[in-house]
């Protein structure tokens, strides 16, 4: 017992050793830190019918369409320091048909800041996905964005859609910025 006593101040005497002998000063002028955050954020999303492409009198409608706000660049810090835009899509097509959808970017007078390469999407396709890059270096007028437009197509067929078969078409959209400061 008393051995184990007399080794107690040595075990201290080291451990302070060792914790000052370990420390240095930091000079934090000199840390050359990059910060490359990236932020995910759902864009668009709906989920269509058959109904959405007939009219009044049941007769086939080749498009549907719909404008949406973009608000992401509001945010000043976010649009002056945007590297890249990935907007990852996934869709279900449960039509006997196929779809080319327009994924498009409009400034607040509506006129096309960014369009996305089209989607066409196969007959039955439940699992499509796909990312989309947009990079700011070379299409800064990207930044002017306000308004998403989406244009959904309906392929010709010789068959017409029955109101009374269920059909869905679900979309989804996803963008995630890459930031550098």
């Amino acid at each position: 017992m008393i051995l184990k006593l007399k080794l107690i101040p040595l075990k201290i005497i080291i451990c302070i050793a060792f914790f000052i002998s370990c420390t240095d000063n930091l000079n934090f002028d000199n840390i050359n830190l990059d910060i490359e955050p990236e932020y995910t954020s759902p864009l668009v999303f709906f989920k269509l019918d058959q109904r959405d492409f007939l009219d009044e009198n049941n007769q086939e409608i080749s498009v549907v369409s719909d404008i949406t706000d973009f608000r992401v660049l509001d945010n000043t810090v976010l649009k002056e320091n945007l590297v890249e835009l990935a907007i990852d899509f996934e869709i279900e097509n449960g039509f006997n048909r196929s779809f080319l959808v327009d994924f498009i970017f409009l400034d607040e007078d509506e006129n096309i800041t960014y369009n996305v390469d089209d989607l066409s999407v196969n007959a039955g396709n439940l699992n499509y996905s796909s990312t989309r890059s947009i990079l700011i270096e070379t299409t800064p007028e990207f930044l002017n964005s306000t308004k998403i437009r989406v244009d959904v197509f309906l392929s010709p067929s010789s068959t017409i859609l029955n109101p009374d078969i269920e059909k869905t078409f679900k979309f989804r959209s996803s963008g995630t910025c890459y930031i550098k400061y």
